[in-house]
């Protein structure tokens, strides 16, 4: 065997021992999410009905490696709740839904150890931007499709956000709410899953 063979031979075999990392773009295949929070009168939850997202992330075997780049987008006047259209009004006049329409939230850096992934990044609502920090849980099934989810407590009023009231005010929100998330992506160019 001359030495350009046995040299083809070494590369190849040390390229296969090298792990494999699939860096793909990722689109929102389902979801669920919700918003909730307390008030006065009762405790509330509201359904999140549109999301969107757009990722690059770094996959190798069935483990998340790392996160590159992620945006998630919430259509605010997609969030809906089981208290009916009075309710709907308020939050989306307290979210200024009509000149903001949409909720953001965009990855600046993200670090994952095992299925855990601590992340930071800006979260948009009514205009108003802050860094926020998430801790999220990731899995990655057999379709290469990834699972994350977790939750946020923020306060509306840190974003001017007016906690909604009913009743003449006599019925007020609690100026803090929860995200609860489950948002399972797949790689972009396949068809469209749905909600």
């Amino acid at each position: 065997m001359d030495t350009k063979n046995l040299l083809l031979i070494v590369f190849y075999i040390v390229l296969a021992s090298l792990p494999v990392f699939s860096q793909n773009g990722y689109v929102v295949k389902n979801f669920e999410m919700a918003v909730a929070g307390t008030s006065t009168l009762h405790d509330w939850e509201s359904e999140v009905t549109k999301v969107s997202a757009d990722a690059s992330l770094d996959i190798s075997g069935a483990q998340l490696e790392g996160i590159n780049s992620l945006k998630v987008t919430v259509a605010a006047k997609g969030i809906v709740s089981s208290k009916g259209r009075i309710m709907d009004n308020k939050t989306y006049e307290a979210l200024k839904a009509d000149k903001f329409p949409s909720i953001t939230f965009r990855l600046d850096k993200a670090t994952v150890n095992g299925s855990a992934v601590q992340a930071t990044g800006k979260l948009t609502i009514a205009g108003k931007t802050q860094t926020v920090s998430l801790n999220a849980t990731s899995k990655v099934d057999s379709a290469g499709n990834i699972t994350f989810s977790g939750s946020k407590a923020i306060k509306m009023t840190d974003y001017g956000m007016d906690p909604p009231t009913a009743l003449m005010g006599t019925v007020k929100t609690g100026d803090e709410v929860t995200i609860k998330y489950e948002l399972t992506l797949k790689p972009s160019g396949e068809n469209t899953g749905t909600h």
